[in-house]
């Protein structure tokens, strides 16, 4: 199930490279996702790593970071394909993602020499290596012109199974995916999707010793203990929140979404803020 060898450059790596055998899935989209993208994204990636599929993406903001992070949640690995050296983390703000990554048995890889630095026309081939290494590419949120249709492209073209997760009638960052189903790709609504695309069985996803998805409400987890984590000048991204009270990105955005409709939070841009205390 492996890219065959022409379709890829060489590649330098740092970690474990190559990963072990098993099914690769890409999981790619807008670095500047809806809270639902990120949710989906992280929720796939974790469903998906604890079914033994190797998650790669490109370490970007957004959604590539939710597919690592949720990859690392799940207890898989997970591959970082850069469109700079192995040595030049972009953005810089990844640093410590990109050494989980690696202490997590996973590897960051590039086409590019060591000390390259981000160029622009790096990231359309990075995103085409992308497409070599996997067996099937997932787009979670892309807008017309985003560069993980550029994967997409690339994957369909090599054979590679193409899926899209759906969105919002009314967000630009739905008509990308959306004009991939158009087109013929799957939809995905959750991990058994990709599974049934690969082939790969899926009873280890109703494994009783599975992770629950819910940890309950506790103190500061809790719907309304929620509001203690925000603050009301500085925005929090649900997966941060999610991080800080270790619970599921996809369980927090539901709780925000409830407090977002009783007026206790806000939503300031891709994050969250407390509303603002009467009389300030």
């Amino acid at each position: 199930m492996s890219a065959p060898p022409s379709a890829l450059p060489e590649l330098r790596a740092r970690g474990r490279w190559p990963p072990p055998p098993g099914p690769r899935v890409a999981i790619v989209g807008s670095r500047k996702p809806s809270p639902y993208g990120e949710a989906v994204a992280e929720q796939l990636a974790t469903d998906l790593a604890f079914a033994g599929v190797i998650v790669i993406s490109g370490l970007a903001l957004g959604i590539d970071a939710a597919a690592h992070r949720g990859a690392l949640a799940g207890g898989g690995i997970t591959v970082a394909v850069m469109g700079t050296g192995v040595d030049v983390v972009y953005p810089p703000s990844h640093a410590a993602l990109a050494d989980e990554i690696v202490a997590g048995g996973g590897a960051l890889v590039s086409q590019f020499p060591d000390g390259a630095l981000p160029r622009r026309h790096n990231f359309p081939a990075r995103n085409v290596t992308m497409a070599a290494l996997a067996d099937a590419v997932v787009v979670v949120e892309a807008a017309q012109g985003s560069g993980a249709l550029i994967t997409a492209e690339a994957a369909a073209e090599l054979g590679r199974d193409v899926l899209a997760v759906p969105g919002s009638v009314f967000s630009p960052l739905s008509t990308g995916t959306h004009g991939l189903i158009r087109d013929g790709a799957g939809l995905v609504q959750n991990a058994r999707d990709v599974l049934a695309a690969l082939g790969v069985g899926q009873e280890v996803l109703d494994d009783p010793l599975r992770p629950p998805k819910s940890a309950g409400f506790e103190l500061g987890r809790g719907r309304d203990g929620l509001v203690l984590h925000l603050s009301e000048t500085m925005p929090v991204s649900a997966s941060e929140l999610a991080r800080k009270v270790q619970l599921p990105v996809a369980e927090v955005v539901g709780r925000l979404t409830s407090l977002e409709l009783e007026g206790a939070v806000r939503r300031h841009g891709s994050g969250y803020l407390r509303a603002l205390r009467r009389g300030k």
